[in-house]
């Protein structure tokens, strides 16, 4: 039976315990709980939301501390945050519960490190509206326009659609992901490859081998996937691309333990999360796959912001140096285009030459790579000069068939001068992705 006294002191409890966090912290918080009408509260299906919700948000910001509270209330999550401001935090929640299937089935509260509590006349946002008709929620409520058993019976709906998508969503990240590490190994066995490593060289490098990125691909994979079910989602791209950045820093940690700090992926880390996390929007929107070069140059749109502020930066990547020194935007701009050299380049050289064998197709994909694309890794490690030489190269033996022994003679050459196109190298494992993707879909 349903105790309105336990209830309330529940209730103040937790609003008790809130403001000790906060304290302690000094830290915004976040608090993640059922919208669920009627006494039975601490059920199955409010508490199996509130727990799903608050995956979403851990997925979303860098929580430092949480902890689950288990009450007549059901079950609420109080959480810290660590690197953010509140009304940014509450921002983004606010896009949570308008967006997300199970969003209007939650609370979710941000308070900043003094306690106030943000609201959507913060944004100048009208109130949340109602779950069954749109109208304002607080309207229907106080009118009792729909029964609770109504509203119960709609989020319970709401929940099982989240579970069959659940389903869906795993079954094509096992495809997908599978897909990439495949395009991943493939690239790094092509031979010869004008400096790379390879399973027959270190190329120009001498602190990894083939060994090395075998372990790199291996230890990225499982992020493979939750790149693609960052991206197989109701929320925006916005919000998607914040999911993904930070995937992105735990897979880049996991790539340095497996190499010894060796940086063999960092690039084919930041492409393949835009590419899989925009293929699995596309896949969820159910669009075709003519629409994924726009959702990557979509979701890429403020990439560049990056760049601003960098003489305040600490610990630049080798793309933000280029662009200090040199003006060379790099692999941001190849995204915020939506990866298009390959969608509209260097996929047609692949598929052209697939018949002649995988690995004349890789290697005549790389030459058109090298010869279209200002090369980062080659740019930080030498000089334009070198850069215009290494294209021109390309551009003669684009215009050639393969012969091993002079690609050989080529590939000793680059090794000793240390020239490596590894830009070319991500490119070239985007492609056979996306060929894969083409073929199997």
């Amino acid at each position: 039976m349903f105790d309105l006294n336990r209830f309330l002191l529940d209730r103040e409890m937790r609003a008790n315990r809130q403001k000790e966090l906060i304290l302690l912290h000094n830290k915004p918080l976040i608090v993640v709980r059922a919208n669920y009408p009627g006494e039975n509260k601490n059920s199955f299906v409010p508490n199996k939301i509130t727990e799903i919700m608050f995956e979403e948000i851990k997925t979303l910001f860098n929580i430092s501390y949480f902890e689950k509270i288990e009450s007549s209330e059901g079950i609420s999550f109080l959480a810290i945050v660590e690197n953010e401001i509140g009304k940014n935090i509450k921002k983004t929640t606010i896009e949570i519960e308008e967006t997300h299937i199970l969003g209007r089935c939650v609370d979710i509260d941000v308070f900043d490190c003094n306690g106030y509590p943000f609201s959507r006349k913060d944004f100048n946002l009208e109130k949340r509206k109602c779950l069954i008709c749109n109208n304002m929620a607080f309207i229907c409520s106080r009118s009792m326009a729909h029964s609770h058993d109504e509203i119960i019976k709609k989020i319970e709906e709401n929940l099982k659609i989240f579970l069959e998508t659940e389903k869906k969503k795993q079954e094509l990240s096992n495809k997908y992901s599978n897909f990439a590490l495949k395009a991943m190994i493939l690239e790094v066995s092509s031979s010869p490859s004008f400096g790379l490593v390879s399973p027959k060289t270190q190329g120009g490098h001498d602190d990894m081998d083939f060994f090395t990125f075998i372990d790199s691909s291996f230890s990225i994979s499982p992020f493979l996937k939750e790149f693609f079910n960052a991206g197989f989602s109701s929320l925006n791209l916005d919000l998607i691309f914040k999911k993904i950045r930070e995937i992105g820093k735990k897979a880049e940690k996991e790539m340095f333990l497996a190499t010894n700090n060796i940086n063999t992926h960092k690039g084919m880390i930041f492409l393949m999360g835009i590419f899989l996390a925009s293929l699995g929007k596309i896949k969820y929107d159910k669009k075709d796959l003519n629409s994924l070069s726009f959702t990557i140059s979509t979701m890429c749109k403020d990439i560049l912001k990056d760049f601003e502020n960098l003489e305040n930066k600490k610990n630049l990547s080798h793309g933000e140096k280029l662009f200090l020194n040199h003006g060379i935007i790099g692999i941001r701009e190849i995204a915020k285009n939506g990866i298009s050299i390959v969608f509209n380049g260097s996929l047609k050289i692949f598929e052209e030459n697939i018949h002649l064998g995988i690995n004349t197709a890789m290697i005549k994909t790389l030459i058109f790579l090298i010869k279209h694309l200002d090369d980062t890794t080659i740019l930080y490690r030498h000089n334009f000069n070198i850069l215009l030489e290494v294209k021109k190269l390309a551009s003669m033996l684009s215009e050639k068939e393969i012969n091993l022994t002079e690609l050989e003679k080529i590939e000793s050459d680059f090794s000793k001068r240390k020239i490596s196109p590894g830009g070319a190298a991500d490119l070239l494992a985007i492609t056979i992705l996306l060929y894969f993707i083409k073929k199997n879909d």
